[in-house]
């Protein structure tokens, strides 16, 4: 196993976990990411598992991303067993993901994008937690990567509108998950 599809599986438990121990009012609160409620939040967990499911059996984007739905944590179990068992095959982490953030940024391996998409989980595990009311505590090696993952990408790209708000100055002290959370725009 790789140590990128070590992270993945790591910040996709780590959301599962948050999620059960949220109740349904959590959905429909205001959640850290601006404009979102914890239902954004999870739709946007369900389209990382599905992206992740549908690269590694097709090589292509999914079609669709899933919608909140009736019972949002069957469907969350449901749709991470089958992204699991799609990466759970010889070579599935060689093969080539074509585009999956458009042709500006081109092709990588499976592997590549289940560690970039294991950092871009991480901090949704932290606002659903938030949002829930729940213990946001994130694993501080998923957190290690995530702030370097995101590191990588140029300012221009990391603050365009839709992906991550203005950083947020740390407080003397700060943590290394703060540094993390403030870094992405969070107020901690």
């Amino acid at each position: 196993m790789s140590a990128n599809l070590r992270l993945y599986i790591s910040a996709v438990y780590a959301f599962d976990h948050v999620l059960k121990m949220s109740k349904p009012v959590a959905f429909n609160r205001k959640a850290p990411c601006a404009g979102w409620t914890g239902k954004d939040v999870y739709e946007h967990g369900m389209g990382n598992l599905a992206m992740i499911k549908s690269f590694a059996t097709s090589g292509k984007a999914p079609k669709s991303t899933p919608k909140f739905g009736a019972d949002p944590l069957a469907a969350w179990v449901k749709l991470r067993d089958q992204t699991l068992e799609s990466l759970d095959h010889a070579h599935v982490l060689e093969a080539i993901a074509k585009d999956p953030f458009g042709p500006g940024f081109g092709s990588m391996p499976m592997d590549a994008l289940v560690g970039f998409m294991a950092a871009d989980l991480a901090p949704h595990v932290w606002d659903m937690a938030r949002t829930a009311k729940v213990d946001e505590r994130l694993d501080a090696v998923l957190v290690k990567h995530t702030l370097a993952t995101w590191k990588t990408l140029p300012e221009d790209i990391l603050r365009m509108p839709g992906m991550m708000a203005a950083a947020v100055k740390p407080a003397a002290g700060s943590d290394a998950q703060t540094k993390m959370l403030n870094f992405l725009g969070r107020e901690v």
